[in-house]
Formats: structure tokens, sequence, C-alpha cells
């Protein structure tokens, strides 16, 4: 499935200095046996797989 979301983060080189924030992004390749409540945390991971530069993510909402 798709989702649409958005978060900030920050560097893995600095992870307490939130420098960016997504207004929309789209996240795709989720599995739809992903339950609701583990889905913020399964598409974090997603994100950091993808960008290993980014450090923490917080805010994470799903539009």
């Amino acid at each position: 499935m798709d989702y649409r979301v958005s978060y900030e983060h920050s560097l893995a080189s600095a992870p307490d200095a939130f420098i960016v924030q997504i207004p929309s992004q789209l996240v795709t390749g989720v599995p739809a046996t992903v339950p609701r409540a583990l889905l913020p945390e399964f598409i974090a991971d997603l994100i950091r797989q993808r960008s290993p530069r980014i450090g923490r993510i917080r805010n994470l909402r799903v539009l």
C-alpha cells in the first residue's frame, strides 16, 4: 500500500538537531498486513532504510 506522510528529521551526524520538515512524501511498499497501531514505526523504518543519512524522525503523521 502507499501512504502519504509528513514529518521532521535530523541528520545521523547530529541526531538532536531537527533541520528539515517534510510537508508531504509518498511512501510505497507498505504491506497491507501491518497493523494500524504499528504503521508509524514501520513507515519511519522504511524512510530510514531508504535514506541512511537521516538520524531521528519526529512528528510523523499519516495524511
